[in-house]
């Protein structure tokens, strides 16, 4: 018995190891450094040298067929990193990007990988391509990349690089200051470095260190050691003021001319205060959270269920790689419209904290049912969140989350809960959330329905209710099997004020199992085959779906990514109702074969239900998504998309829906920092039509200036004039916010 115990401590808190090695950068505070994308010797003479020995990819840490340098210096202040990437001019890809161009993935580039906390809660990227350009992202430990990365983060950094007559060279220069790391003068940061390219379309990823690909933890791979010395830690005091304004025009009839209104001036600022290296407040007033670019329309007419946006509000994505939860406790998008806000951030050696607060304008009020989601739009709230987390080590973390919505007359959301991540081994990883939530309804009109939830109005009059959402997972990796068990338990009146969750009444199982091979060949990258079967049943313990999904995914030749999924609802039930033998083909194919072409086409086609119709009925489906990116020369680039949906009558070719979106967006990029861009979008299901053009420059993540407008069609007007492409609706608007830094 004392042995079992043993193990079993062993297995949650003692620490997996893997490679690493120890390295001592020289400080250099006499060395003027210029960064222009040049390795010189007379900058880099008192650098050490990190070569990039092991090719990860197609290859399973091998010795690389092209050689890369990394020169490490640093001074009091600053951290330098040189590198010379030894290629073949003619075959490095590399374009003029925008910061956090998300393409430049398909170029040649470089990444600087910091854990500085040194036990793998998260990774933080810096990335650059052969001419400089930037994109930066904070790393978690997730099973998909999707879930992995958040590009949205954002680190002051300097970068410039050229091709040169022997590949291309790109120096970095890091603040301090601009990375979180704990206290103290002295740091040991865990790090690494890593460098992706193109050959033969082939891409080819090679690192500073060995890596396992199987790893249920990508992240805890990070484990090189960078022995500073001596550093300055110097708080910031940042202060972010902006001025902002526009003018709208409408016209009252089709023959109208436009009739502009005054122009409706805005200012706000923020504050960010460093107490002190890991504690950081934040304060917004009156914040501007207008979006430069607008979201991409998604097709929601055969959805029952609200869709969820990615945030992309600078102030909501810093720090909230704490508050990711995948039962959907806190979805940052549910604080609409803060009047003001604060935050504060605390990065310990052994715990972290999140501390919330907000004064939201004009709060968003959603209700999950067991098969639809009832979406309203309330008044003012405060909004409370807190998260800790306690890393008792590198393997194993535990955490706490409360959130509470107070609405200004009446009514409150309040949720309760814990979760753990723990590494058992190095090959299996489990996780679980548990939250419970305590309600009190508003009395207001915000939403009109008469459904009923397991004997509760949809109405909101001021009922009180309780619930509870349970979420585990066992999930392991191996080299040629991959799987998880994930069992997901939201009771009938589970709800989360401050989160996103669409559904409820459901104890949901779900098993998947892969086997997966890298054959290591140009044509045949990587190989996988696998099953997934989902159960899931009521509180009342009925039957509501059995499905199985056969999936199959490679990685050929010219960068391509082909995923087919064969999903068979073999039973479900919607709205009371059964169904039986549903099929689905799902494609995805995502290709760059070169710099100038990227492609991302997905396909789908079968048996789904019109979910909106007032009696459900089986229909056939078919679903497309086409996006290239055209890449016409290092600075100019075209993205057209088309999202096409229809679903129709199984006896008949009448249709239940059938309609498309189709957008067009090109962009000219004159340096990293300024670009001209024009979006358009045509929307056959509302039968509306926009155009936004947009001027921006953004020359580091917190200063910009833009100045754009919204132009768009009323579809109040369709049925006097045939043609969509017209201008019935117009905004001019302008920003400035600029980073003042003390």
């Amino acid at each position: 018995m004392k042995n079992t115990l043993l193990i079993l401590f062993l297995l949650l808190f003692g620490p997996i190891t893997y490679s690493q090695e120890s390295f001592y950068p020289i400080k250099d505070n006499i060395t003027r450094f210029i960064i222009d994308g040049i390795i010189s010797d007379d900058e880099w003479n008192n650098a050490i040298e990190v070569d990039l020995d092991y090719e990860v990819n197609p290859g399973n840490n091998i010795s690389p067929k092209e050689k890369t340098k990394v020169f490490i210096v640093y001074s009091d202040t600053h951290l330098y990193i040189g590198f010379k990437a030894y290629a073949n001019p003619k075959e490095v890809r590399a374009s003029i990007r925008s910061r956090d161009d998300f393409g430049m993935i398909s170029d040649d580039f470089i990444v600087v990988a910091f854990d500085t906390y040194g036990d793998s809660r998260n990774n933080y990227l810096l990335l650059a391509n052969a001419f400089g350009s930037q994109l930066d992202a904070r790393a978690v430990n997730a099973i998909t990349d999707e879930d992995r990365y958040d590009i949205n983060f954002n680190v002051d950094f300097e970068t410039k690089g050229n091709i040169v007559s022997d590949g291309f060279e790109i120096e970095f220069k890091i603040p301090f200051a601009s990375l979180p790391f704990p206290n103290g003068n002295n740091q040991e940061w865990n790090f690494n470095f890593r460098r992706n390219s193109f050959r033969n379309g082939v891409p080819i990823e090679l690192r500073s260190q060995p890596f396992d690909r199987t790893a249920p933890c990508q992240i805890c791979q990070t484990t090189d050691k960078l022995i500073l010395k001596d550093i300055k830690i110097e708080k910031r005091i940042e202060f972010l003021p902006y001025v902002a304004g526009n003018v709208t025009g409408k016209k009252e009839t089709i023959l109208d001319q436009i009739n502009y209104e005054k122009f409706n001036p805005n200012l706000g600022l923020g504050i960010n205060l460093d107490l002190s290296k890991n504690s950081t407040l934040e304060l917004t007033l009156n914040p501007d959270f207008s979006q430069v670019e607008a979201d991409v329309t998604q097709i929601d007419v055969n959805s029952s269920v609200a869709l969820e946006y990615p945030e992309r509000r600078p102030y909501f994505n810093r720090g909230t790689d704490i508050v990711q939860y995948t039962t959907g406790a806190f979805y940052s998008r549910s604080i609409n419209n803060p009047l003001i806000s604060t935050k504060l951030i605390s990065q310990g050696k052994k715990e972290r904290v999140f501390f919330l607060t907000a004064l939201d304008q004009n709060s968003v009020y959603q209700i999950a049912g067991e098969d639809r989601s009832y979406l309203g739009q309330g008044d003012e709230s405060f909004v409370n969140v807190l998260r800790y987390q306690r890393l008792i080590n590198k393997n194993s973390r535990l955490g706490l989350l409360t959130t509470n919505r107070y609405y200004k007359n009446g009514g409150y959301g309040n949720l309760l809960g814990t979760d753990g991540w723990f590494l058992l081994s190095d090959k299996l990883r489990f996780t679980y959330e548990l939250f419970l939530n305590f309600n009190k309804e508003p009395n207001a009109d915000w939403i009109d329905s008469d459904d009923n939830i397991f004997g509760r109005t949809v109405t909101l009059d001021d009922q009180t209710f309780t619930g509870k959402s349970l979420n585990f997972q066992l999930y392991r990796n191996t080299e040629k099997w991959m799987s998880y068990l994930t069992y997901r338990d939201f009771s009938p009146n589970f709800q989360a004020d401050v989160g996103f969750v669409v559904k409820n009444n459901r104890k949901w199982g779900t098993l998947y199992h892969a086997y997966q091979i890298f054959p290591n060949k140009p044509a045949l990258q990587y190989f996988s085959i696998g099953t997934k079967a989902d159960l899931l049943y009521t509180y009342e313990d009925y039957l509501k779906t059995i499905s199985i999904d056969g999936i199959l995914s490679i990685k050929t030749l010219f960068n391509t990514e082909i995923n087919y999924t064969h999903d068979r609802d073999v039973f479900k039930n919607f709205l009371g109702r059964d169904y039986r033998n549903l099929p689905s083909n799902r494609f995805q194919i995502r290709s760059s074969p070169n710099e100038s072409l990227a492609i991302n086409l997905n396909l789908t086609f079968g048996r789904d239900l019109a979910y909106n119709e007032e009696s459900p009925e089986i229909g056939r489906e078919f679903n497309f998504y086409l996006m290239p990116a055209i890449q016409l020369n290092n600075k100019l680039r075209i993205s057209p998309s088309v999202r096409y949906a229809r679903l129709r009558y199984m006896n008949n070719d009448n249709y239940y829906y059938n309609g498309s979106i189709s957008r067009f967006s090109v962009r000219y990029q004159f340096n990293n920092f300024f670009n001209v861009r024009i979006v358009s979008e045509y929307n056959t299901f509302s039968e509306r039509f926009f155009i936004q053009p947009l001027i921006q420059w953004n020359p580091n993540p917190s200063t910009v200036f833009y100045i754009g407008g919204n132009q768009n069609s009323l579809n109040d007007f369709n049925d006097d004039l045939s043609s969509i492409f017209r201008v019935d609706q117009t905004q001019i608007f302008l920003k400035f916010q600029y980073l003042i830094g003390l």
